[in-house]
């Protein structure tokens, strides 16, 4: 599902990638742990990367909620191409499940709106992060082993698809 969702966002990928690629299949795991895809992952850091336009709804999120609310420091890290840190960022923002769910549905558009993303999908992020909260730390580390453990199978099997390839557009070369 991971490699799926890195390859059905190669625009991202493309924007974002460094250290081979790694931080996009962090930040992939990252996603899928908020309950999102790389695709809201990208729509976020691309309207973060909108300098105006973030500011503007940030400003006008932290007066709705009567309370600061900073988008710099993600926008920094999506500017960097930390898309995992910038989710981070981004979680820490919002708050809990709880701090969401006090929220009016004006409260809830104006600070969705300051990520670039919708009300349902801060919803699902929140209730994943409450999912997740009411795990055993056990349970939290035999999920994150298994995401990383089929991420790096499916990171090998497509370097092993990409060196056959290589290795048959050398053979026809040859001929």
């Amino acid at each position: 599902a991971i490699m799926a969702d890195v390859a059905n966002n190669m625009e991202a990928f493309a924007s974002f990638a460094k250290d081979g690629g790694q931080n996009e299949f962090k930040a992939a795991i990252a996603a899928r742990k908020l309950g999102l895809n790389m695709g809201t992952v990208e729509k976020i850091a691309d309207s973060l990367l909108d300098f105006e336009s973030s500011i503007e709804a940030s400003m006008e999120a932290s007066m709705l909620l009567g309370r600061s609310i900073n988008t710099d420091k993600a926008r920094e890290l999506a500017l960097a191409g930390d898309l995992e840190g910038m989710q981070k960022e981004i979680t820490k923002q919002i708050g809990s499940q709880a701090d969401w769910e006090a929220l009016n549905i004006v409260q809830r558009k104006a600070l969705a709106k300051a990520f670039g993303m919708e009300v349902s999908e801060v919803g699902k992020m929140m209730a994943e992060q409450e999912r997740r909260a009411n795990m055993t730390q056990a349970e939290i580390a035999a999920e994150e082993a298994a995401m990383k453990e089929k991420a790096e199978k499916e990171q090998r099997n497509q370097k092993m698809i990409s060196d056959m390839l290589m290795f048959i557009g050398d053979l026809w070369a040859g001929i």
